[in-house]
């Protein structure tokens, strides 16, 4: 298999949200948008956090639904991220733990793509 970098495999099509908005809000962009992750930015268009389906699940077990809980109160801080020239095998260690999301950024921390499992699914398929 060549050595796909993340540059060529990312989306860069992101849905992102501000860290202060309600998750009702993200809920809702996630469903118009139909992704199964959404960015958290803050005021400097900077990643913040990640928040993902699962997370939803989560808050939905343990608050009332209807709640007005802010995105930055149960999204994943610590987001483990990879670089524009990491290759598709050095995705293979955070996969294996369980990270279905990697947001990519550049030299200077800045957001500027996503690779998730299902990219990664498409291309050993062959369908990218």
């Amino acid at each position: 298999m060549e050595q796909l970098s993340v540059e060529r495999l990312m989306s860069t099509d992101l849905v992102t949200i501000e860290s202060g908005a309600p998750a009702a809000e993200a809920a809702v962009r996630m469903l118009e948008t139909g992704v199964n992750s959404i960015v958290v930015i803050d005021d400097d268009g900077q990643l913040a956090g990640l928040i993902t389906a699962t997370d939803f699940v989560t808050l939905v077990r343990e608050n009332d639904p209807k709640d007005e809980t802010l995105v930055e109160e149960f999204m994943t801080r610590d987001v483990v991220t990879v670089g524009p020239r990491d290759t598709v095998e050095e995705l293979a260690e955070p996969t294996a733990h369980g990270y279905t999301h990697l947001p990519a950024v550049d030299e200077d921390g800045r957001l500027i793509g996503m690779v998730s499992t299902t990219d990664l699914t498409a291309y050993v398929s062959g369908k990218r």
